[in-house]
């Protein structure tokens, strides 16, 4: 069969599931496994050529570790170690220590063991972060936890990288003190190189005007760490890793990343694609319960390790829960790991393909159980839920739902005004200092109307709303709009459209997040260019007059489909303010001249 007939199939195949994998599951990822896998010997056979597979393996774990090592953040890692190893590496030890004993009661060999618990206890990293993107949770609290808790473990899995060779049963120079030394000295050089060499590189290009040639430097570098990682007889694999990082390290990182993002999907998806050519359905048919027991074990283990902890330190319940789900499965990380194993003969195959099923079933069921969890499950679960017992309710007439820096900013106000209030928030568990200056605190989930009740919302006159989370922040506007109506609302918008949202449920006191302050600044920058105060200060206020006009002229439907089809995106909305800014500027001018020649001109009636 010529080689380009299965190229053809796996691009076909790639366009038709990858797709249906990003609007079902939220992700890319499984698209990738599951055309490599219908493409398989395992179910059509269109692909066998276990070199072709090979080859694409090689290029996709090299793409994998080099975009591990490119989002990789040493400097954050460092600065935040205490934290990430009081959660993210505690979770890792006990998942590992757990998994490695149930692998020795299971095979009765300790390297084997070692090498499968070691490998099944890290997560994917792709597939998370994926699905905490398309649910717009990436920045939020649960995203931050979960990016921190997987670059931790991409630190871990190079670790693993480098002590591989020392499981080896055979001599080789990748044993001994030498090559640690030749690691240590790598490292040591690479850094010297990027202070000294790459970045001055990067420079250069942009004074001379090059910018088009930082792809062709960012490739030269990349070939360079990893001919010398295979000089020195180190993994390819952590030249990939250490080719990222330093590209990452320059100040042009921002332009190297948007030279690589349009073939971040397809150079990963490689791996994916090859991982699922490879895998065979045979212990599914043999031993169906012991591998469907196995990916439930797998995720259930990590899951309660996870939320465990998670739960300790936060007392969140729903962000614990989703948290533990997000990192619940094994990845890719566990896949390379497994696949070095097998091919220094550490492993037989008689027990990697039931290891890749198991990881295989865990990714597919992390979007399933994401969604149940947070649509489904916990909603009942928290839905008779107090956690506040405090019989004691307070009867202070402000209360202040969410203690950000938004929230703080508030309180510090009226507390400067000698106002007694109450705050709840789950979020800042440290911020009960305040209740030692008369006003009260309650850790708690801001969601839940039993909490609510236990701050006093049934005595507040004044109700502050100061969460970012666009959808906790309308279903609780929509609740106190219909539970309390005499109640004095204050709401922060996170935005234009969020302070639409709000508009339609009956709040009248919005604020923009960012407003005033954005506001502030052009004034200044217009104070700068040569108005004087008093102009500037009168330009800003016509905008601020013509911004509401505008906000409230626009017609917005409340239904959500209807809204997106007339503003698909952020920037298209901000095309339509910038074009009515401007019809707004030129009916003023207008207005403005026909007044002046109307006082200039003799009046026709004396």
């Amino acid at each position: 069969m010529s080689l380009l007939l299965p190229i053809i199939f796996l691009m076909a195949a790639t366009l038709i599931f990858v797709p249906l994998a990003k609007r079902y599951a939220a992700n890319t990822v499984l698209g990738y496994l599951i055309a490599g896998l219908l493409l398989g010997s395992s179910v059509s056979g269109l692909i066998e050529d276990p070199q072709l597979i090979k080859q694409l393996l090689h290029f996709g774990m090299i793409a994998v570790m080099f975009f591990v090592g490119f989002a990789f953040r040493p400097q954050q890692l460092w600065l935040e170690r205490r934290g990430i190893l009081k959660n993210s590496g505690l979770q890792l030890l006990i998942i590992t220590l757990v998994l490695i004993g149930a692998c020795f009661l299971l095979f009765n060999d300790v390297l084997t063991s070692l090498i499968l618990g070691c490998a099944l206890a890290l997560s994917a990293v792709i597939l998370p972060q994926q699905l905490l993107q398309q649910k717009q949770q990436l920045n939020s609290k649960l995203g931050q936890a979960t990016l921190a808790t997987l670059q931790f473990q991409a630190f871990v899995a190079v670790i693993l990288i480098v002590l591989f060779p020392l499981l080896e049963d055979t001599a080789s120079t990748r044993h001994g003190i030498a090559y640690f030394a030749a690691i240590i000295a790598t490292f040591s050089g690479l850094f010297l190189a990027s202070r000294y060499l790459v970045r001055p590189a990067f420079r250069f290009l942009a004074r001379k005007n090059s910018i088009h040639l930082i792809a062709v430097l960012s490739l030269l570098v990349l070939v360079s760490v990893i001919l010398i990682m295979d000089i020195l007889n180190i993994h390819i694999l952590i030249g990939a890793f250490l080719g990222g990082l330093l590209l990452a390290e320059t100040e042009f990182k921002s332009e190297v990343e948007r030279i690589l993002e349009p073939f971040k999907d397809a150079a990963t998806g490689l791996f994916f694609l090859a991982i699922g050519l490879g895998l065979s359905l045979q212990p599914l048919v043999q031993t169906p319960l012991l591998i469907i027991t196995s990916i439930f074990g797998l995720v259930v283990i990590k899951a309660v390790v996870i939320g465990a902890i998670s739960y300790y330190q936060q007392r969140h319940a729903k962000l614990s829960t989703l948290f533990a789900i997000t990192l619940a499965q094994s990845g890719e990380l566990s896949f390379i790991l497994l696949k070095l194993a097998e091919s220094e003969n550490l492993l037989g195959k008689d027990l990697l393909e039931p290891a890749f099923l198991i990881i295989f079933g865990s990714m597919l069921l992390t979007p399933l159980l994401y969604e149940l969890f947070d649509r489904k499950i916990l909603p009942i679960l928290l839905k008779n839920k107090v956690a506040v017992t405090d019989a004691d309710v307070p009867q202070h007439p402000i209360l202040i739902i969410g203690f950000g820096r938004f929230g703080q900013v508030i309180a510090r106000a009226l507390h400067a005004q000698g106002k007694q209030f109450s705050v709840i928030d789950s979020n800042q568990p440290d911020a009960d200092f305040i209740e030692q200056y008369g006003h009260r605190f309650f850790d708690a989930d801001v969601t839940q109307v039993e909490n609510l009740r236990a701050a006093g919302i049934e005595y507040c006159k004044l109700l502050i709303v100061a969460i970012d989370d666009v959808e906790d922040s309308m279903n609780l506007a929509r609740h106190l709009r219909l539970n309390y109506p005499d109640l004095s609302l204050f709401v922060r918008a996170r935005d234009r459209h969020h302070a639409h949202l709000l508009s339609d449920l009956g709040v009248q006191h919005i604020w923009r997040e960012t407003y005033a302050s954005s506001l502030n600044m052009a004034q200044q920058a217009l104070i700068e260019t040569g108005l004087s105060i008093k102009d500037a200060h009168i330009q800003i206020e016509r905008f601020k007059q013509e911004d509401e006009q505008l906000l409230m002229q626009q017609q917005w439907a409340h239904d959500q489909q209807e809204i997106l089809e007339s503003y698909p995106n952020a920037m298209a909305e901000l095309e339509y303010l910038f074009a009515n800014a401007k019809t707004l500027h030129t009916d003023r001018v207008s207005n403005d001249q026909n007044t002046q020649s109307d006082a200039n001109s003799p009046n026709e009636a004396s």
